[in-house]
């Protein structure tokens, strides 16, 4: 039987006793519920007492610990310096943004042992009716992938709690995770690239008209390319080993490892993007020369004017620039990355090749991006196939 302590104001201290611990101590919770003050005594009573018989429920069939009680900021400063040492450099900072921007705010000072998943649901609510930071939505509020992003975020972190014995169960698990309404990237024809590419050749920039040809040409993550260094390239085979991300304090910065294990990768560059690779780096060598040996960066393949690795955003500025000047079709700098994949799909490259030279962890993110790619690829299949024998047939007779 739970015992019950009125505190005032609405708020009681319920204590559950089980059993003892190795030690000989007492195995209590203690939980503090608050009810409406204005009830009488005995009308809040009884509404604590249900409360604390549910919770004395739970707590007998082990789905809640009797585990120190830890704020939700307390549990992120512990997640994130323990759990986000193992995370990659983006994710840990993307995570931190997540955090710092809006879970904690909302969270902070809510005991995880209090999190229902009604708050979590609440919050998913309250995050559809955010406006957007940027003047890409499309409906104004926060997209539906975004709202993803803060699931898998809040999700791993209550994880971390359930592992570390604050709790017994994982709130989340019982939320219905945000749908991703990600809408396809758009990506460019064989005659967009065409009128890309003459554009780029009318660059006066070397770097600039490497990047984005390496960027079509390989289907390289933007971030990859940033983070190239020299060493990555032997001969004409480039191999991918790390990537680039923003992190407060200290600008653009090589990752120790890419995205995932399989976006190792080696990649062959046609005479193409060799011509123009090696062009830039004897510029880069004669442009270095004037700062002696105060060039930050000298391995990064893409810098910035003082010899710092390539701002992570300016790509994308760049990209942007090119395509209005150009009188180009809108898509995103990330589009390239699209564009080289559906080419590859078009000319008959099955799954497995477009993923690994896309650094694909699995298969099924290649399909499920490029699905309308391998559906196109699999109708001229069938249809050549139905031509071949229609033809066949035909010559016999």
């Amino acid at each position: 039987m739970a015992n019950l302590e009125n505190r005032g104001n609405g708020s009681w201290r319920v204590t559950i006793s089980n059993g003892y611990n190795p030690d000989g101590s007492k195995r209590r919770l203690q939980r503090t519920i608050k009810v409406d003050p204005t009830k009488t005594e005995n009308a809040q009573r009884k509404e604590v007492e249900k409360q604390a018989a549910a919770l004395e429920t739970d707590y007998r069939r082990h789905l809640i610990t009797d585990g120190k009680k830890i704020t939700i900021n307390a549990l992120a400063d512990e997640f994130m310096s323990i759990h986000g040492k193992r995370l990659a450099i983006a994710t840990a900072a993307h995570y931190q943004y997540m955090l710092d921007g809006r879970i904690l705010p909302e969270f902070g000072k809510k005991y995880v042992q209090d999190l229902s998943p009604r708050d979590i649901k609440q919050f998913y609510q309250k995050l559809e009716k955010t406006p957007a930071l940027t003047k890409r939505s499309k409906t104004g509020g926060l997209s539906g992938n975004t709202i993803l992003h803060y699931h898998r975020c809040l999700h791993a972190m209550l994880t971390y709690a359930v592992r570390s014995g604050y709790i017994s169960i994982n709130p989340g698990d019982a939320v219905e995770p945000p749908r991703n309404d990600r809408q396809e990237t758009a990506f460019y024809e064989l005659e967009d690239c065409r009128k890309l590419l003459e554009a780029l050749d009318a660059l006066p920039d070397t770097q600039w008209r490497l990047f984005f040809y390496m960027a079509i040409y390989t289907g390289m993550r933007p971030g990859e390319l940033i983070g190239l260094n020299w060493q990555d390239i032997a001969g004409n085979v480039l191999t991918v080993r790390a990537g680039a991300v923003y992190v407060n304090g200290k600008g653009t910065i090589r990752t120790d490892r890419p995205k995932t294990q399989k976006s190792i990768r080696m990649i062959d560059l046609p005479p193409t993007i060799m011509t123009i690779l090696q062009q830039h780096r004897r510029e880069q060598a004669e442009y270095r020369l004037g700062f002696g040996g105060n060039w930050p960066e000298p391995d990064a393949v893409f810098s910035g004017a003082l010899g710092h690795r390539l701002n992570i955003s300016s790509p994308t500025q760049k990209f942007q620039k090119i395509v209005k000047e150009y009188g180009l079709r809108p898509i995103t700098l990330y589009g390239l990355r699209h564009t080289a994949a559906t080419i590859m799909i078009a000319q008959g490259l099955n799954v497995r090749d477009v993923a690994a030279r896309l650094g694909h962890a699995q298969t099924s993110t290649t399909l499920n991006i490029y699905a309308h790619a391998f559906m196109d690829a699999n109708t001229r299949a069938t249809n050549a196939i139905a031509d071949a024998l229609e033809n066949a047939r035909k010559e016999a007779k």
